[in-house]
């Protein structure tokens, strides 16, 4: 297996120390007086802990750099140093999709019938209907299936197993081995798949396997690429779907999940315009665009600890809660459990709304709604049945998994 170097993920050579990274950072701000020498520090390796402790994974410091250097890849890449050195915690495993007996597996096998038919029927690669035009399920999708229940999909099959995981978690943490294993894999699956045409349903697993896996880890995939928020765009813009001011008088404010920043500056608006076309008032967080902060599964990833997790996302909680909005919108599905967790662990209760959600509702066709129960299970899967994880001292790699080995080259 090739070897991650530095300049595979952040270009040095053009860095200018200008220290935007570091003085926009909307987790820092402000605690390190000397954002250049701080920038200058973690290219040269030096001890730049408040930096690499307190990265919540955001992605705004490459959102914001001028030159295009990806200062998030350069601070991946010091956890890639440090977490190959010393290994995991095992606690990690709980929430990286590929390893045995992870929290989200343990949630999904827990699936009501109806949902665990659409998984299973999601699983079968061998349907003709899905070579020409398809949605791929990532992680985000398959553990709230409901979510796809609705005219939305209307004529779009839709795929996805655990085995097909993109790699974006293992990518957040700075486990460049295992994505690399990923990328291998997947470029082999899809090349014998033959699909023509992908569409991702959420903003990650667009970025991962449009950008990420390609430029950084050497994937080739066959397919066209296209994001269902894009298609679900023009269908309510343009009159396709007739939810004009069917939900006048709602104030809502919108998270922004991470990927979100690095895909162009129309990408954030076009939720926006989506609510504002059904009526709704938006009011905005004090973090938001480029400067949003994570939901808190990216909090994870600086210490592997869920705690760390489940604080991001009590200060999201409480800065919508500030807005005085009505509903917590989101446009990804791990906002949406994450959001749901914390309503369910934390005095900072309100109702949270896929952006898709709102839109059926607008058609006159509300969905189930199932965020809640969910949220009860991952409790129950990250805090009580995986305590003795969270609390054990013993530390691991990643190793292929028996998905890897089935579906590789």
């Amino acid at each position: 297996m090739p070897e991650s170097l530095l300049e595979d993920f952040f270009d040095a050579g053009e860095c200018d120390l200008c220290g935007r990274c570091i003085a926009e950072c909307p987790e820092l701000e402000g605690r390190l007086p000397d954002p250049v020498g701080a920038i200058r520090g973690l290219i040269n390796g030096d001890d730049s802990r408040e930096i690499l402790d307190r990265c919540s994974s955001c992605m705004t410091c490459s959102a914001v750099c001028p030159l295009d250097c990806n200062p998030y890849g350069l601070i991946l890449y010091r956890w890639h140093q440090r977490n190959r050195a010393k290994g995991y915690p095992v606690r990690a495993s709980l929430v990286m999709p590929l390893e045995p007996d992870n929290a989200w597996h343990r949630v999904m096998d827990k699936l009501p019938p109806d949902e665990n038919s659409l998984l299973e029927r999601w699983s079968d690669l061998d349907r003709p209907e899905i070579r020409e035009k398809a949605v791929f399920a990532g992680c985000n999708l398959q553990i709230l299936p409901y979510l796809a229940g609705s005219t939305l999909f209307e004529g779009l099959p839709i795929y996805g197993s655990p085995d097909l995981c993109c790699g974006e978690v293992y990518y957040r943490m700075g486990a460049f081995d295992k994505v690399r294993q990923v990328a291998d894999n997947l470029t082999g699956v899809y090349g014998k798949l033959g699909l023509k045409s992908v569409i991702a349903y959420c903003q990650a697993c667009y970025n991962v396997l449009g950008n990420v896996l390609p430029k950084h880890f050497g994937a080739s995939f066959p397919f066209e690429l296209s994001y269902f928020g894009d298609i679900l765009a023009e269908k309510v813009l343009s009159g396709e779907l007739p939810v004009k001011g069917r939900l006048k008088g709602l104030r809502v404010t919108v998270q922004d999940p991470c990927h979100s920043k690095l895909l162009g500056d129309g990408f954030q608006e076009k939720p926006r315009r989506i609510l504002e076309r059904m009526g709704c008032e938006i009011v905005e967080m004090r973090h938001h665009g480029r400067s949003s902060l994570c939901c808190g599964l990216g909090h994870g990833a600086s210490r592997l600890n869920p705690l760390d997790m489940a604080g991001g996302t009590v200060r999201r909680l409480r800065e919508a809660r500030a807005t005085g909005a009505d509903y917590l919108v989101v446009y990804c599905n791990s906002c949406d459990l994450l959001f749901s967790v914390g309503t369910q662990v934390t005095p900072f209760i309100m109702p949270v709304y896929h952006v898709n959600e709102l839109v059926c509702r607008a058609l006159g066709e509300p969905l189930q709604r199932r965020n809640l129960s969910r949220a009860r299970s991952m409790i129950g899967e990250l805090f009580i049945n995986g305590a003795p994880k969270v609390l054990s001292r013993k530390r691991f790699q990643p190793a292929p998994s028996a998905a890897d080995e089935r579906i590789g080259h």
